[in-house]
């Protein structure tokens, strides 16, 4: 009976797992949330099982765990109909996403010149015409 139990469990994470990794989303919060709510269900399953000699406080447990992840989930959410953009992104592009919009209000970063080819390497440090 417990094997039986197991596999059943062992294919519904499966199939869960198999159904997120087909999910494309950008680095940002929107991709974030979904494993922190999948932990979080299980967590609050944990500790609801755990308080299982009492019901009333194991019951009480798992619905202050799901009020819980709902209002994480719905403070992500608010925060991306707010702001979209910033959302999906994250890391690199959310910190040239920010240069970008700076660049854009802050008209001092922007310069107006023509564009030099090879620019930017000035900063090496050349020792001779044959160096590594």
């Amino acid at each position: 009976m417990a094997e039986w139990w197991e596999q059943r469990l062992q294919n519904a994470l499966g199939a869960i797992m198999r159904g997120m990794s087909g999910l494309k989303l950008g680095p940002g919060v929107l991709r974030s949330i979904i494993p922190i709510v999948s932990v979080g269900i299980v967590a609050v399953a944990a500790v609801g099982y755990a308080l299982s000699n009492n019901p009333y406080v194991a019951l009480a447990a798992f619905f202050l765990g799901l009020l819980f992840l709902a209002y994480v989930v719905e403070r992500s959410f608010r925060y991306a109909e707010k702001n979209p953009l910033p959302a999906l992104l994250g890391g690199a592009e959310l910190l040239q996403f920010f240069r970008d919009q700076r660049g854009a209000s802050d008209k001092s970063i922007v310069v107006d010149s023509a564009p030099e080819i090879g620019g930017g390497a000035s900063v090496i440090e050349h020792k001779g015409a044959n160096d590594v």
